[in-house]
């Protein structure tokens, strides 16, 4: 008897069946390779915006980190002025000059050591800023000034404007100095320096303001004098005020509330940055930073206040 065996039932099938299909196994590794060729593929097109996406990181990072070097190597300007040798000393004649000269314009938010002023001027003789600065540079900063500096704004020319190019410079040349003491030399004792003389016009004003009484227009000119060699600064040509710095004092309401006394006891005293009264934050110092003013200098301030008061409107 003979047997036939069906070829599918045998098991004995070639590599592919009946219908000349692969077998499952065989499908799935061809497809897994194809996958990984595609990943491949992707990731070889993506290797590019990798390196750029790379790059920008990297000059980002880089941007900030160089702002942060600058400023870091900024701030060592002082500290390499004083750890280097020595330069030559400053000429004690214009570094005398420059002395009485910062006595007269500058004391007022720096000090008369040029340490600064708690709620007015930043430290001059540790200054990195200072440090940083050429001559020429310096000398342009002081006559342009910084509206914007903190904690009050720095006025042009120290809002001196009858000092010359040439004090500034004197100015420029004792801050080297006392940046570095190994550089200043033994000066002189300290001269006051004139207050600048009332102009024409200034009497003229003063005399139509005190009504034609000759002896009250000389206390009103001399307070002007005087206001624009040391109150200028904080308060202003005309006592219009400077922002971020002294207020306006033409027709200012606090000045018309006291009377002559009143505002002489307020000048002597001064304002501290912490009174309660203080709405601007910014410091008043005792007769304005000046200690040399006499009672009778003070009193004629408040003459020259007094003229630029008018009786209609008040300042808040």
């Amino acid at each position: 008897m003979t047997v036939q065996f069906e070829a599918g039932m045998t098991g004995r099938t070639g590599p592919a069946g009946r219908d000349g299909s692969q077998p499952d196994c065989q499908r799935d590794g061809e497809g897994l390779s194809g996958i990984g060729l595609a990943l491949l593929a992707a990731a070889a097109m993506c290797v590019p915006f990798f390196g750029i996406g790379a790059k920008v990181s990297h000059d980002a990072w880089w941007a900030i980190e160089s702002v942060r070097l600058e400023k870091e190597e900024a701030a060592r300007a002082w500290q390499r002025v004083v750890e280097a040798p020595a330069l030559a000393m400053v000429p004690v004649d214009r570094a005398a000059h420059g002395r009485d000269v910062f006595l007269s314009a500058c004391i007022l938010c720096h000090g008369a050591d040029g340490r600064g002023v708690d709620g007015l001027g930043r430290n001059l003789a540790e200054s990195p800023f200072v440090a940083a600065q050429g001559d020429e540079d310096l000398f342009k900063f002081i006559t342009v000034g910084r509206p914007d500096a903190k904690p009050v704004a720095m006025p042009p020319r120290a809002g001196r404007t009858d000092l010359a190019d040439a004090d500034l410079r004197d100015v420029v040349t004792f801050l080297r100095g006392l940046q570095d003491p190994r550089r200043m030399p033994r000066l002189p004792e300290p001269v006051a320096l004139a207050s600048p003389a009332p102009t024409e016009q200034d009497k003229a004003k003063a005399l139509a303001a005190a009504g034609g009484d000759a002896e009250l227009a000389g206390y009103i000119a001399h307070g002007t004098t005087i206001f624009n060699s040391t109150c200028i600064a904080c308060h202003g040509a005309g006592g219009l005020g400077i922002a971020g710095n002294g207020k306006m004092l033409k027709n200012n309401e606090f000045v018309r509330s006291l009377d002559d006394d009143g505002l002489l006891a307020f000048l002597k005293k001064g304002r501290d940055p912490s009174d309660p009264k203080n709405t601007t934050g910014v410091g008043m110092p005792p007769k304005g930073g000046n200690p040399a003013l006499s009672e009778d200098d003070l009193l004629d301030v408040i003459s020259y206040v007094r003229t630029l008061q008018d009786k209609k409107t008040a300042a808040k």
